[in-house]
């Protein structure tokens, strides 16, 4: 399958490096661990909008690693060995970094982010919407792929916004077929039945 990617680099103030000591000084592995799946709420162009614009409130900042559109493009806005900003006050498994005085606890120093594009239907507050499309979980599998390759990231650490998030109010990815996610990276004999 022939991968489409586009490099647009996301404003500086919505990413930065990963910390080698947390908010107390003690060590910490910069390398991602973990991926976390997202989804934009709106278009394409309009998360790419987003992450152009500058934020440069800790609480406001956002940013994902990569999108990925509905027709299969795939947009590249972070660089995998710095910091995106996809999830505030999370943990994957009990774990998380403290890096800010003013934030609660983040797995953003060791998480890879990837955000697909919500269908136009799903730009509501709903549970579900109609899903993602075939090329988005090709894209996407193809970015699973390389990030749990370069990183040795299992596929028990790929998770969602929804699983991760601390306060309880994200829900996304909304309407995600882990079954087709699952069937693209056992293709690629990264996972099995």
């Amino acid at each position: 399958m022939p991968v489409r990617i586009k490099q647009i680099k996301a404003h500086p103030t919505n990413f930065g490096l990963r910390l080698r000591k947390d908010l107390y000084s003690q060590g910490l592995n910069p390398n991602p661990t973990v991926i976390v799946l997202h989804e934009t709420v709106y278009d394409l162009d309009s998360a790419v909008n987003t992450l152009l614009t500058p934020h440069p409130s800790d609480v406001d900042q956002v940013s994902y690693h990569t999108l990925v559109g509905r027709s299969g493009n795939i947009v590249q806005l972070v660089d995998p060995s710095f910091r995106a900003y996809g999830a505030g006050h999370s943990a994957f498994n009990g774990r998380w970094v403290f890096s800010n005085r003013n934030l609660s606890g983040s797995l953003n120093n060791f998480a890879l982010h990837v955000s697909l594009e919500t269908p136009r239907d799903g730009s509501h507050n709903l549970e579900v919407h109609s899903g993602y499309s075939p090329s988005q979980y090709d894209a996407l599998a193809r970015v699973l792929a390389d990030w749990m390759v370069r990183y040795k990231i299992p596929a028990t650490s790929i998770t969602t916004h929804r699983y991760v998030d601390l306060g309880g109010a994200r829900a996304d990815p909304r309407s995600f077929a882990w079954s087709e996610l699952q069937k693209r990276l056992t293709a690629l004999q990264l996972v099995c039945n």
